[in-house]
Parts: C-alpha cells; sequence; structure tokens
C-alpha cells in the first residue's frame, strides 16, 4: 500500500465506487436480464455473494488490516521485541487511511457540486459552481417556517440548504419520478430538481439567537435572579420577533401582569390597617406565583428554539438606496443537526475573513482549497493585562474545562463550550490572572486578579469524589475541598497557591503554602489525587490529599532527580516523566520511584524544556537549538529527529536562530511555538500508533513579538449535566468529536479508521444496502471473517420505501476545538505594523480555531 501507484489505483477505486454502484443500481432498473443474470450469478455460486459484496471486498480490506494489527497489538505484552514493529506498521497504516480519507472527500465533494449544478440546470448558477476553489460543506434538508406580523405561523415549506465554503444557497426540491409523475414523500436522488430560492454570500449571512446578544445588557441592575423585567430587555417593542408566536404572547401577557402586580404589592405595602386577604404576604405569593409561570414560559419557548434557525439575510435595497434585510426561519430534524449546522457556519465564515485567507504559509503548497479547510483558524487576538502596568508579559495558562452558565442571557445554551482558560502574566514582583472565557465565537475575559509573586506554572485540578459507604441514619458528610475543581499556581517565591475554580464569583483561595526550602517551583502536574511539584533544586515534590480533601503540605514526599531544575513534566499512563537537565525519569505514579532514566540528548548543555505525548510517542523539546526528538515511550528508542529552523527560515528573512518556546500535539497537528514568534504546524497521524511527522507542515503568519510563552488546547466540554437524547450526549474528548446521537449502531471499540463519508452522493446507494457506508473504509464490529452478504440490493431497487429512507443527511458533523498562545502583541509576518512602542509590550494571546471531523 504505501507504494505510490498501489495508493493511487486503490484511491481512484474507492472515490469511484458509489458512482459505479450508481450505474449498476441503474443498468438492473432498465435492463432486467443483466439483473436476472447478477441473481443467477449469485445464486450458483458457493458464497452466494452478491456484486456489490465481491465489489465491497477491496474496499474492506484496507480496514481489516489496521484491525488485524490492533488486535495483535492487544495480545502482544509490553516489552515484547514484535510491539515496536507493529506499532510502526499501524502508523503507516493510519498515515495512508489519512491520504486516503481526504483523497475522498475531495472527490465528494466534487461530486456533490457537481450534482447540485446537474439539479439546479440554470445556466449562471452552473458557473458559479464550477468555480475550482468553491466545494460543499454539506447540504440539509430543513422545513421553512413563514410567520405573520404577530409572529403566528402562517405556512412550512420544505427547503434544502446548501452550504458552501463561500455561499449559503435555499432551494425547494421538486422531486419527480422517471414516469414523469410527482411523488410528494419520496426521494430519488438520481432525478431530483432543485428550484433555486435564494444565494447569499456568506459574510453576509447572520444567524439571530432568541435573548442572546445585543439585546441583553448587565443583569447586575435587576437584583432577582428570574426577575420580569429581565425578560423584557429581550423584547424591543421595534423589534419583530420571528418565534413560536402563542408563546411568545403568553410570555409577553405574563410579564405585562408581572408588572402590574408589582405595583399593587408596592401599594398594598403603604396601607394604614390589617385585613385579611390583602397583604404583603399574599401580595409577594402572588409575585412569586407570576415568576415561576414566567420561567416555565421562557422554557417552553427555549424548547421550542432548540432546533430552529433564524438567518438575516439581506434584501433588495429601499428606494433611498439603504440596504434592507429579511429574515428566513429554519426547522432543523434535532437540536445536534442545529448546533452543527450553525458550528459549520461559523466556521466557514472565519475562513474567509482577512486575516485567514492566507493566514499559514504552506511549504508543500499545490493551491488545492479543499485540503487547506484543515488549518486552524485565528478566531480573535486580543490583550489579556487589564493592569495599566506596561511591565506584565505573558508566562503560562492553563484550561479550565468548567461547564458554561449563562447569567446574562435567556439565549439557550449550546451543548458544547470550551470552558475558559486561565492566562497568568508577571511583572519582576508579582503576577495577575486573567480568565479568559471560550464561548461562542467572541471570547472575553471576565475577570482578573493579582498575586504576590510571579506565576512560572499552572495545573488544573478536577474534583475528586471518592466513594465512602455511609450508614443509612447518619448525617451526609461535610464537604471537603477535594469536591470542588481547583486551579494551582506554582510560584516563584517557593510556594504554591490553590484557588477554587468557581465562575463568575470572587476567587477564593483555599490554601497557600511553600516548598520544602522554600525551592521555586517550575513545573506543576496533577495525577491520580496526587500534586507533583517540579523545583528548582531538581527534585520532585509529591503532595496527598489530608482528611479535610486539602493538599497534606506539611511534609512532602520528595524525590530526588538531580541538580538542575525540573523544567518539564507530563503524566503518561501510570507514569511521570519528568526532565533534570538533558536527563528525562520516568517515576511510577503508584511507588513515586525512579523506575527508568533517559538521556534524551548526547551533547553537553541541551536541556528538556518541553514534552507532549501522543499515542505511544513522545515529542521532546530542548532550550537551546531547533531540533525536535521523538521517542517510543515503551523502548525508550530513538525514533524520529525534526529540525523546525527549515520551515521558519523558508518565512522569515535571514537565516536567525530557532529554538523552541512552546509545544503541543492535538488532533493530528504538533504545534511548535518558537523564538521568533511564529508557530510551526506538523502533521502526525492521530488515531494511535507512533506520532512520527509527516510533510514538511506549515508556518504561522500570525506571530507574536518575541516568543511564544505557551500554547494550550481548550478541548469542548459539555454546558449541560444530561442533555437531551437527540443532542449531542456526554462532553467531548480532546482527539475526537462525538458520535451523531442518531447513529443506529454504537461506535466500534477502540478509534475507527474513516475513509469515505455515510451517505457520501446523493448517486450512491443509501446505507441500508450494506453494513459498510458507501465507499466507507471504516472497520466493523465483530469477526474480520467476510460474513454472509446481504443479497437484498435487487430486491430494493423497486421498494418505494427504499428511497424515502435514503433522505439527504448532512455531510459531515463538523466541531471545534480552539488552542491559545501566548506572547507580546501581535503582528503578521513580512508586512509593517504600524504599532507604538506600548503596543508592542501587551500581553497578547490568539485563538485559533481547528475543525474536527467526525470520525
Amino acid at each position: 500500500f504505501s507504494k505510490s501507484m498501489v495508493l493511487d489505483a486503490y484511491s481512484e477505486y474507492v472515490n469511484n465506487f458509489s458512482t459505479a454502484m450508481a450505474v449498476v443500481r441503474k443498468t438492473c432498473a432498465s435492463k432486467p436480464g443483466f439483473l436476472e443474470f447478477l441473481k443467477h450469478r449469485q445464486e450458483t455460486s458457493s458464497d452466494r455473494m452478491t456484486l456489490y459484496g465481491l465489489m465491497m471486498k477491496p474496499i474492506q480490506r484496507f480496514p481489516q488490516f489496521i484491525l488485524l494489527l490492533q488486535d495483535m497489538l492487544k495480545n502482544t505484552p509490553v516489552g515484547h521485541a514484535d510491539r515496536l514493529p507493529l506499532q510502526m506498521a499501524l502508523t503507516e497504516l493510519e498515515t495512508l487511511a489519512e491520504k486516503l480519507n481526504e483523497r475522498k472527500r475531495e472527490a465528494d465533494q466534487r461530486c456533490e457540486i457537481r450534482h447540485i449544478a446537474k439539479a439546479m440546470n440554470e445556466r449562471y448558477l452552473n458557473k458559479l459552481l464550477r468555480n475550482g476553489s468553491r466545494y460543499l460543506i454539506r447540504s440539509d434538508d430543513m422545513v421553512e417556517t413563514v410567520y405573520n406580523e404577530r409572529g403566528e405561523i402562517i405556512k412550512t415549506k420544505e427547503r434544502c440548504l446548501f452550504l458552501l465554503n463561500d455561499v449559503l444557497m435555499c432551494a425547494t426540491p421538486n422531486i419527480r419520478c422517471q414516469d414523469g409523475s410527482g411523488s410528494g414523500s419520496g426521494n430519488a436522488p438520481l432525478d431530483q430538481k432543485f428550484l433555486l430560492k435564494w444565494s447569499v454570500p456568506l459574510s453576509f449571512v447572520e444567524v439571530l439567537e432568541y435573548g442572546s446578544g445585543e439585546d441583553v445588557v448587565d443583569s447586575s441592575r435587576y437584583p432577582a435572579p428570574h426577575s420580569g423585567e429581565k425578560v423584557v430587555i429581550n423584547a424591543k417593542p421595534n423589534k419583530l420577533y420571528m418565534g413560536p408566536g402563542q408563546l411568545y404572547q403568553d410570555l409577553q401577557n405574563l410579564i405585562h401582569d408581572l408588572g402590574l402586580v408589582n405595583q399593587i404589592s408596592t401599594m398594598i405595602g403603604s396601607l394604614k390597617g390589617n385585613y385579611q386577604n390583602v397583604n404583603p404576604t399574599v401580595a409577594q405569593d402572588w409575585v412569586s406565583g407570576l415568576q415561576r409561570l414566567i420561567l416555565k414560559k421562557e422554557e417552553e419557548i427555549r424548547a421550542a428554539d432548540r432546533c430552529r434557525i433564524q438567518l438575516q439575510l439581506p434584501g433588495k435595497q429601499d428606494k433611498t438606496g439603504k440596504p434592507t434585510y429579511f429574515s428566513a426561519v429554519f426547522n432543523t430534524h434535532s437540536p445536534a443537526v442545529k448546533q452543527s449546522w450553525i458550528s459549520n457556519l461559523q466556521m466557514a465564515k472565519l475562513a474567509l475573513e482577512e486575516d485567514n485567507l492566507q493566514g499559514w504559509f504552506f511549504a508543500e503548497d499545490d493551491g488545492n482549497q479543499i485540503k487547506k479547510q484543515k488549518h486552524p483558524l485565528l478566531l480573535r487576538q486580543m490583550p489579556v493585562v487589564m493592569s495599566k502596568l506596561q511591565e506584565f508579559k505573558v508566562e503560562c495558562a492553563v484550561h479550565n474545562p468548567e461547564p458554561h452558565i449563562n447569567t446574562e442571557s435567556t439565549a439557550d445554551t449550546p451543548v458544547v463550550g470550551h470552558g475558559c482558560v486561565w492566562v497568568a502574566s508577571c511583572t519582576n514582583q508579582m503576577g495577575q490572572i486573567a480568565i479568559v472565557a471560550m464561548q461562542n465565537s467572541n471570547p472575553k475575559v471576565t475577570e482578573c486578579f493579582n498575586v504576590e509573586s510571579r506565576i512560572l506554572c499552572m495545573a488544573y485540578v478536577p474534583a475528586e469524589h471518592l466513594e465512602e459507604k455511609v450508614p443509612e441514619n447518619s448525617h451526609a458528610p461535610p464537604a471537603k475541598a477535594s469536591d470542588t475543581p481547583s486551579v494551582c499556581l506554582g510560584m516563584e517565591e517557593g510556594s504554591i497557591i490553590v484557588y477554587k475554580s468557581s465562575q463568575r464569583s470572587k476567587k477564593v483561595r483555599l490554601q497557600h503554602f511553600f516548598t520544602p526550602d522554600k525551592s521555586t517551583v517550575t513545573s506543576l502536574v496533577y495525577k491520580k489525587h496526587c500534586l507533583y511539584a517540579g523545583l528548582v533544586s531538581g527534585s520532585v515534590a509529591v503532595y496527598s490529599r489530608s482528611k479535610d480533601g486539602s493538599w497534606s503540605c506539611d511534609e512532602p514526599e520528595l524525590v530526588k532527580l538531580g541538580v538542575l531544575p525540573v523544567k518539564a513534566m507530563l503524566a503518561v499512563e501510570d507514569h511521570l516523566w519528568a526532565s533534570s537537565g538533558g536527563q528525562v525519569f520516568i517515576i511510577s505514579t503508584h511507588t513515586h520511584r525512579v523506575e527508568r532514566q533517559l538521556e534524551a540528548h548526547q551533547e553537553e548543555g541541551m536541556v528538556v524544556s518541553h514534552m507532549v505525548v501522543a499515542g505511544v510517542g513522545i515529542w521532546i523539546a530542548f532550550s537551546s537549538g531547533s531540533t525536535l526528538r521523538l521517542f517510543h515511550t515503551e523502548t525508550l528508542e530513538h525514533l524520529q529527529d525534526i529540525n523546525i529552523a527549515t520551515p521558519v527560515n523558508n518565512i522569515l528573512p535571514g537565516n536567525q536562530r530557532v529554538s523552541v518556546s512552546s509545544l503541543l500535539v492535538c488532533h493530528g497537528l504538533l504545534l511548535v511555538g518558537t523564538n521568533l514568534g511564529v508557530t510551526v504546524a506538523l502533521s502526525v497521524p492521530r488515531l494511535q500508533g507512533i506520532p512520527k511527522v509527516t510533510g514538511r507542515g506549515m508556518v504561522s503568519v500570525h506571530a507574536h513579538n518575541g516568543p511564544v510563552k505557551f500554547l494550550t488546547m481548550a478541548a469542548a466540554v459539555c454546558n449541560r449535566t444530561s442533555s437531551p437524547s437527540s443532542s449531542l450526549q456526554g462532553s467531548q474528548d480532546a482527539e475526537s468529536t462525538l458520535p451523531p446521537s442518531d447513529s443506529a449502531s454504537p461506535p466500534p471499540q477502540g478509534q475507527a479508521v474513516w475513509l469515505g463519508e455515510a451517505g457520501c452522493t446523493t448517486m450512491a446507494l443509501q446505507d441500508s444496502l450494506s453494513t459498510s457506508s458507501c465507499g466507507s473504509l471504516a472497520p466493523s464490529q465483530g469477526s474480520l471473517e467476510h460474513g454472509p452478504e446481504d443479497g437484498a440490493l435487487y430486491d430494493l431497487l423497486h421498494d418505494p420505501a427504499h428511497h424515502q429512507r435514503g433522505r439527504r443527511s448532512s455531510k459531515v458533523d463538523v466541531s471545534s476545538l480552539l488552542v491559545v498562545s501566548g506572547g507580546l502583541s501581535h503582528r503578521r509576518v513580512n508586512k509593517k505594523n504600524k504599532h507604538s512602542r506600548h503596543e508592542d509590550n501587551v500581553s497578547t494571546i490568539m485563538i485559533w480555531q481547528i475543525p474536527l471531523l467526525n470520525m
């Protein structure tokens, strides 16, 4: 498979599979003799395999190899000589699978564009769609709802929305069978035609959410958390609300009544006499009852809103030449579809912004626009220091995966958020924490506070819920410090400060204790109920929990590594990797003893500064030099060297000295921050195996002044404790997105290899024909042996119900991952910036959005 000739032939076969099967299906329908021939061959063959089954065999072969290697690895013990060759082979196959995925995705997108152009059958539209840089992101069947001026539904219409990388098109499906008769509910993809209603450039498309954005002002003016006044803010009298009409009218009536009852309550309070049923207590009951009804009505409106998308679109100019706008309201089939569609739209609009059109320099630029949709997109760059003292410089950061609590808006909170990021900036004597909420498409600093010493490192500690048997008659145990998540700060003065991680409230300092000999804390890691502090003295201090849940700080366990500072620490399964000088020590998290030792570099003076792990490989960077080294986590064998100076010097003038200042692995990218302010992104396999770098990578055009001090990932978190079954379930892992909620079968054990998309084109055979999706190369569950084929291919051809099951579905459910880089100011490489000296020294973060493909 590694030979390019074999790869090309295999890729062509996979890409053309759906088209080939569509031709077979059409021929079976038009030529009964051919259909009888296929049936006869199936009945007389020993394995009774269909033509479809035979054609699927080459496609299934590739993932079967991967499954075989995964099974062999599961049964090969750690330390066996065969493990490394098996992992290397698995890595090669995963790399090839990624290449095949890219080619399949590109082929499907080109095929969809051709199909839409043919189905629209409009000359100017064909020209629009056949532009080589334009590709389809997704297409969805939706129901458009039309309201009158009072917000009441007049009618509903079936629509199909085509989201391209730069245009949004709305069309009416015009479904006709081959005999010309209309078919109201069926769908014959080959014969489906669309009537274009409108097409709008994405830059002009705005999503309006009920109760969000400009309609909401500071809630601090309203002390009652659910007062009627707060709801009034969301209902501007001169703004038409396109929502569930009767529900909204009921809400307005309740708000009106609450205002009157509040006035009556005030008047009752001024009565001189005492009356049985007219007193302040009764009046307060009226107010409370109305507030409860308002809350219930708001929840009903939110429930109706969860599948509803309201778009603001540009209309024709009025008589005075001013631009006008109109609203279009669509209903999706589930809340999950709405969330993913809005996410797709935001990502596509972000990619069209000027900062992202030329955001990265590609060392291997072949002009392919579809390939470039994977690169990180600059969401925002913003200052994070809330002080006029200009000597504050950004130092480090940590992601706090805290669910978002929206206290300022009645808008429905997205199922998935990205928590917040704590960013530390320092002067020569003190430190400052800025908390950046990573919500929606507008991250912002929500709070800021100072600490008395420089902050060198931080670690997030999740809540620990230890299951303890409590007698039935006893009272509930008192709350412990370990019951709530916290953030630990490692200080230059030789202390550790622990803050309670709570959103939008004054930060509570839980603990402040000094390390042995007040040794400066250079690194912090939390693992298995223990806090590990790397010290400048060359030791690791291990803190465990005391009975009250706080850290037992009197006599920590000390693990002596060397005389040089412990600059980098990393938790890898049941071990802690800690560096001192050029040595890396592997410490057991059970015994707290050094079990193995790795000499990362033979040259004297090479000090390990950063380590990241992916799969069974660990990348190590040094404080001087531009070389990264890859080691095998099991055998400690040195596997690869990468020199990042080569891509950096391709974009920056003069052969400047390059070194690594920060390091991060996330979703198939090895991100390397440099001392020159630019970030290098290198591709690595993201499923499992060894993270060997493939290709020459890309370099960010957006840079900091001075080194990239940190790179941290804001993984997706679930904003709700229990979400509806129709929406995304649970929190998202850093390396993968959640499966669609409507998937018929549970996902395979372990990571899957994804080659192609379910329902890859409208002309493809639908998934109901086989357990494998068309053109998809995903390892299926169970045996590696080829099971009995489903011979229903020919019977389904004339089944009208089959076409209805094959409705168009959204193509790829794309969510996103955020990466935050920190340094001084922001600049574009090779572009003159007219910044003042003061602006060049402002602590700034850049927030990158990385699209994730649902695998």
